[in-house]
């Protein structure tokens, strides 16, 4: 590998190598290695996520495993930008990407400092196995499993989740997982999704908060095989992947309890009335609540119908992100914010340019408007970072509907 080959990049506050003929390349498994420049956002929000969890849940040294870290931006960048790191892993299965790892290692003059880095040429799994069970190189020290794993895949994270959360720190540890594979989430493949985790999704308009919901639901029940339960700390999709940081937690009643947040959401395909049922199958209506239509009510899960972020967790994030020097400030401000304001809502979400369609509606109301009336009449309503052109909120949609024929009096 010749630095001709090579093209400097700046992320953050950590410079890096990548293969030129790379730079331009549609990501893909085919590329020397692998490189996202639209992935920047999602490694901005891990290093805020990785700081708010040491700040406010394990305020000690923390033992990181980068899992599948291609030209290892995500890796320094941590190594840079995050404090209180005794170890990190970096890993990737590909021997180019391993060259080019020590090739960056080496360029940010990280050779000599005190943290740990050990890099290794391995098969994600094989990895998880051999820390789970104390084998391998790092098995000449005594030490506790790793607080930090990230799962960031070219497709479905499914196949790597069970041996992450054996190497995972069962108490308190944080596992963040990314799903590029969101036509599988989103139900435009809906057999495929069925098979990858266990769900049915649904194809509509809040096709991308259904996905987040259901790859919340496997990466709880994977934790349950593993005898530890999660805590959602955020959730969150953008562009063309959905990314979780979850916490974890070990007690046989709250594991339990957590079972409340399983369940199904149903949507009738005729007048869009929606809602969701907590746990059994059985519970699903005949026909549709709203319009009494039986031959257009589907429905989608088991998903995660509880709460997907962490009211505290954001904020801090925020309070990092102000500080931080970061290239997407503006834009995970907006992100977190909406995160914030969505929590508390009930599941799906209303896009409004969609309904005007729907309705003919010679205009679309402004989406601030449309809060302010909703809120006027006693509701709740919000913006949501899953689709900037629509609107959580508790009222049903035949009377959303009427408010927006209202807009146009």
């Amino acid at each position: 590998m010749l630095k001709k080959d090579l093209i400097l990049i700046k992320e953050g506050l950590t410079e890096f190598y990548i293969h030129n003929i790379d730079q331009e390349a549609v990501p893909s498994k085919s590329m020397n290695v692998f490189y996202n420049k639209r992935m920047e956002i999602n490694r901005d929000i891990s290093i805020l996520a990785i700081n708010a969890y040491n700040e406010l849940y394990h305020q000690k040294n923390l033992i990181i495993i980068d899992s599948m870290a291609a030209s290892g931006i995500s890796s320094i960048r941590m190594i840079n930008e995050c404090k209180n790191i005794k170890k990190i892993f970096i890993n990737d299965i590909n021997p180019e990407a391993v060259k080019l790892i020590k090739k960056n290692i080496k360029l940010n003059n990280l050779e000599k400092i005190p943290i740990q880095i050990e890099i290794s040429q391995k098969d994600a799994n094989l990895l998880f196995s051999e820390i789970a069970t104390n084998k391998g190189k790092h098995s000449s020290e005594t030490e506790k499993k790793p607080n930090v794993i990230s799962i960031d895949p070219f497709g479905t994270p499914n196949l790597y989740t069970d041996s992450a959360f054996k190497a995972l720190q069962n108490i308190n540890g944080l596992m963040c997982i990314t799903a590029t594979d969101t036509a599988v989430l989103f139900g435009v493949r809906p057999n495929v999704c069925f098979r990858k985790y266990l769900a049915k999704p649904l194809y509509t308009e809040y096709s991308k908060e259904i996905g987040g919901r259901i790859l919340l639901y496997f990466i709880s029940r994977i934790a349950n095989i593993n005898k530890m339960g999660i805590i959602p700390l955020l959730t969150f999709y953008s562009g063309h992947f959905i990314r979780v940081f979850c916490l974890t937690f070990k007690n046989k009643k709250q594991i339990s309890k957590s079972f409340e947040n399983f369940g199904y959401i149903i949507h009738c395909k005729n007048c869009g009335y929606r809602s969701s049922i907590n746990n059994s199958i059985l519970k699903i209506p005949k026909e549709c609540p709203g319009c009494r239509n039986r031959e257009n009510l589907d429905y989608a899960g088991p998903l995660w119908i509880g709460r997907i972020h962490e009211i505290n967790f954001i904020n801090k994030m925020l309070k990092l992100n102000e500080i931080s020097k970061i290239n997407y400030k503006k834009r995970i401000e907006k992100l977190l914010t909406f995160a914030i304001e969505e929590n508390n809502k009930p599941l799906s979400y209303f896009n409004l340019h969609k309904l005007s369609q729907i309705l003919k509606l010679t205009s679309v109301p402004k989406i601030k408007n449309v809060i302010n009336i909703i809120k006027q009449k006693g509701y709740q309503a919000s913006r949501t970072h899953f689709d900037l052109l629509s609107i959580k909120s508790d009222l049903d949609i035949s009377l959303l509907k009427k408010i927006l024929i209202d807009t146009q009096k």
